[in-house]
């Protein structure tokens, strides 16, 4: 900073006389009424304003009443004020995240500082963040930080060249906010599908495949982190809406080939993008060569452990080593994700998938692949109705992920030979079949269920039913998962590999 604008910065902060900035932590306040309305919340004491404003007053206080407000208010406007002031040297925050963290700091000293009328001070800032900006590819804090130093040459004398400048950085970066925003939209119109329902839907496909040809040939003009990854997102939920994993494994390989080649990628994308390889591994079963486990192992170094994305990798990792056979590694992927404090925060369609490979290790256990004591002490007893009655999300879907909830117990009865006791009949399951299964989506799943009907009847290897299971086998080997409507992850086991330990 010039010495001119340093000693306009010192006169801007002298004439507005800050003597104290009212922060948590200042000295003198340890026993202040807002120092401990924030330990009380910090240390779970109080769970609500009622709570809160009895804490501070006594048992009658209301918590509407003008005294209790005011305090709660401070309490708001220190935490805000603290804000600007948290320590990002602490491991959570990588380079990036630090940068933007400083950079939209500065950003709002300069604003304050052109509204105190600093303008040497502030135009310093601003031109000093906006080589921040750009190098971390802050698009959007970019544009705003351009249009800034733009509409303040343009009414400074002489300074033409200068608001030229600027008018240029701050139109080509606007023009990659429009692009960023173009894909960040599309994108965001089809995560609840890819998220929620994992169900191939062609209606979702040609949505995808229309978005992605709109977007891909802009890549050159946007040639950004952010938009090579939501485009590369909308073609692989393009070609994994319908089940086409050898497509969706050549947009992830070529997305991440670029953005690992830039310093500054968001490190979430990149997590993303490999978990979508990881994916795509499993479902066309490529194993050999340990790609699935050097993607995970890759995700995991980019990942802040407890994260979502950190559980999210375990997820799909351990679906890697039940489709490879690997049956003891899978087991210790669920110990580990398990036994972290943070796991019982997961919520939604997230802990839905950690309940049903719970249910399925146990599976395992009976089948005889896992000791029972272990998978005991990493899942509890195995509980269907229990299990059944803690699903939040996948109940609802009666063509995707509750597919692999209904077959559950069916086959844990099945391989425990408690069939006839329990409240399942032949019948109930050909109602099913004929209702949520009898269709090209779900060919796989219907072919299975069939088979695990004569199971039930024990005519599987009767000369009669002989003929028809052998039928189905053969549904199941020209509909492989890579080519079949249904999506892979209603297979939390491969069916043919079920049936294999079941009647092997």
């Amino acid at each position: 900073m010039e010495f001119d604008a340093l000693k306009e910065l010192v006169k801007t902060i002298t004439r507005n006389k800050v003597k104290n900035i009212e922060v948590l932590g200042n000295p003198g306040e340890e026993s202040s009424m807002v120092e401990s309305l924030y330990d009380a919340i910090a240390k779970e004491k109080v769970q609500s304003d009622e709570d809160a404003a009895k804490f501070l007053y006594g048992k009658n206080e209301s918590p509407k009443s003008q005294a209790y407000l005011r305090m709660k208010g401070r309490l708001e406007r220190n935490l805000l004020n603290t804000a600007f002031f948290v320590d990002v040297n602490q491991p959570m925050f990588n380079e990036r995240a630090k940068a933007s963290y400083n950079c939209y700091r500065d950003f709002a000293a300069a604003l304050i500082l052109l509204g105190r009328e600093a303008t040497k001070a502030g135009i310093d800032v601003l031109e000093h963040l906006l080589e921040q900006t750009i190098k971390y590819e802050f698009v959007e804090l970019t544009a705003d930080v351009a249009s800034r130093l733009r509409r303040v040459y343009a009414r400074a004398v002489g300074s033409a060249s200068m608001h030229e400048r600027y008018a240029k950085i701050h139109r080509e970066y606007e023009e990659k906010r429009r692009l960023e925003m173009l894909a960040l939209e599309h994108f965001e119109s089809l995560i609840n599908y890819y998220i929620v329902r994992r169900s191939p839907n062609e209606e979702i496909h040609q949505y995808a495949t229309a978005y992605y040809e709109e977007l891909y040939p802009l890549t050159p003009k946007a040639d950004t982190c952010q938009y090579h990854f939501h485009t590369a997102q909308i073609g692989i939920i393009k070609y994994l809406s319908v089940n086409n994993c050898v497509d969706a494994l050549k947009v992830c390989d070529e997305a991440l080939d670029i953005l690992k080649e830039r310093k500054n990628t968001n490190r979430e994308y990149l997590v993303s993008l490999s978990g979508q390889k990881i994916v795509c591994l499993t479902q066309l079963r490529i194993f050999g060569n340990n790609e699935g486990d050097a993607a995970a192992s890759y995700c995991l170094s980019l990942s802040e452990e407890g994260s979502f994305n950190w559980f999210r990798v375990h997820e799909l990792h351990l679906h890697y080593c039940l489709f490879a056979r690997r049956y003891d590694d899978a087991l210790a992927l669920f110990v580990k994700a398990s036994q972290h404090p943070k796991f019982e925060s997961l919520g939604g369609a997230v802990r839905d998938n950690w309940q049903l490979y719970g249910g399925y290790l146990h599976l395992l256990a009976a089948l005889g692949k896992l000791e029972l004591a272990k998978v005991e002490a990493a899942v509890g007893t195995f509980r269907y109705a229990r299990l059944s009655n803690e699903i939040e999300v996948l109940d609802k879907d009666k063509q995707g992920m509750n597919i692999p909830l209904i077959f559950l117990p069916v086959i844990y009865h099945l391989v425990k030979g408690t069939f006839d006791t329990a409240d399942i009949s032949p019948e109930s399951l050909e109602k099913y079949r004929k209702r949520y299964l009898d269709n090209d989506m779900n060919r796989r799943s219907a072919a299975f269920l069939n088979m695990l009907i004569a199971f039930a009847k024990r005519d599987y290897k009767s000369a009669s039913a002989e003929k028809k299971i052998k039928k189905e086998l053969e549904v199941l080997a020209k509909e492989q998962p890579q080519v079949a409507g249904q999506t892979f992850a209603v297979e939390i086991i491969p069916y043919e590999d079920l049936w294999e330990m079941m009647v092997g």
